[in-house]
């Protein structure tokens, strides 16, 4: 993929990032009241780890799904811009995916497709489509940072578009055969599906596999910068565990913290290796 090529998905990224941001602001006064209420209906509080260990510490509070999205849509725009204007004339073969990681946070804003339901009602089967397109964006997120951390391995794999290609079709074939329950929700308004621990061993693994990758990349070509990336790596892993599935205003304040320290640190060691190529 040439640079004009992968210039043009940065500047769509933007774009889509930036209209996120706007759907979900112009939306946010007419949704807000509604979060009490939903909150209230919701089947479960959240059930990552840190999500668990911290219950009986931090109570849910109902503007939180809302703050959440409204910082992954510019937790998305932002850094499309950082990554743009960092490698708008450097080549690096990692950094279109880890782009893709970010700008999948553009997918959160489908958590407010219920409370928008409850103003506009339209059929339930949008809300599980909904759903599954947020299960879809969340692992073509991981994913899309563990093809990163394997291009740091030195594989020279040039059709970058049949690589995301790939990606997109093992997504939406794990997306599509998860059972989901349009009627019941947890307390981030991320709707109830199955195998969801599952899911979450799966998604940390992939996470913990990337890490080591950009470490073994760090011995094997002997770039100590690539230790740096691995470090993001896992920042932003846990960042966005802390941001996104998070409904007291404790965590997603420490999550969103880590994922932008991740990201710069990731992006500024990755652009420090591809300046002078």
């Amino acid at each position: 993929m040439t640079l004009a090529q992968r210039n043009r998905f940065f500047k769509t990224g933007i774009i889509l990032a930036a209209a996120a941001c706007l759907a979900v602001l112009l939306n946010a006064w007419k949704i807000l009241p509604l979060y009490g209420t939903l909150a209230e209906q919701a089947s479960r509080r959240p059930q990552g780890l840190f999500q668990v260990l911290s219950a009986g510490f931090f109570q849910a509070a109902e503007a939180v799904p809302l703050v959440t999205v409204i910082v992954s849509v510019m937790y998305a725009f932002f850094s499309s811009i950082l990554i743009h204007a960092f490698f708008e004339k450097t080549q690096s073969p990692e950094i279109l995916f880890f782009w893709l990681f970010t700008i999948s946070f553009v997918f959160e804003i489908l958590r407010i497709i219920i409370p928008l339901q409850r103003i506009h009602p339209f059929p339930a089967a949008l809300l599980v489509l909904g759903a599954r397109l947020l299960i879809f964006g969340r692992l073509f997120g991981v994913l899309s940072l563990f093809v990163s951390s394997v291009y740091s391995s030195g594989p020279e794999i040039q059709k970058q578009g049949s690589v995301i290609f790939v990606v997109i079709i093992t997504t939406l074939i794990v997306a599509l055969g998860i059972p989901v329950d349009g009627l019941s929700w947890d307390t981030t308004l991320a709707m109830i599906s199955a195998y969801g621990s599952m899911f979450r061993l799966a998604e940390n693994a992939i996470f913990v596999i990337a890490a080591l990758s950009f470490f073994v990349s760090a011995y094997i070509k002997g770039t100590r910068e690539y230790h740096f990336i691995a470090a993001g790596t896992i920042l932003a892993a846990l960042g966005r565990a802390l941001l996104i599935n998070s409904d007291s205003w404790e965590l997603p304040l420490f999550g969103i913290v880590l994922l932008s320290a991740g990201t710069w640190l990731a992006a500024a060691k990755l652009h420090q290796i591809y300046l002078w190529l």
